[in-house]
C-alpha cells in the first residue's frame, strides 16, 4: 500500500470522528485558537464544547491512537 499521500488524523478532527463536538463547534474552537494563541483543548473548554476533563480523558485515547497499515 502507498501510505504517501496519507496523513495523521488531528485531534480536532479526532473529536469529531467520535461525536464528542459538532464541525461547527470544532471550526468555533480552532478560531477561538488562532486569535488567543492558546492550544485547541484550552479553547475547547474555553468556549463550553468539552468540559476539562472529557478533553483531557480524549487527549489521552489519541495519544495513544497507533498507525496501522492493512
Amino acid at each position: 500500500m502507498d501510505v504517501r499521500g496519507l496523513k495523521p488524523i488531528g485531534f480536532g478532527d479526532f473529536l469529531v470522528e467520535r461525536s464528542a463536538i459538532t464541525e461547527g463547534q470544532l471550526l468555533d474552537a480552532l478560531a477561538a485558537q488562532w486569535a488567543s494563541g492558546n492550544e485547541l483543548k484550552q479553547a475547547l473548554v474555553e468556549r463550553g464544547h468539552l468540559p476539562p476533563n472529557e478533553v483531557e480523558r480524549l487527549s489521552t485515547e489519541f495519544s495513544q491512537l497507533e498507525t496501522v497499515y492493512v
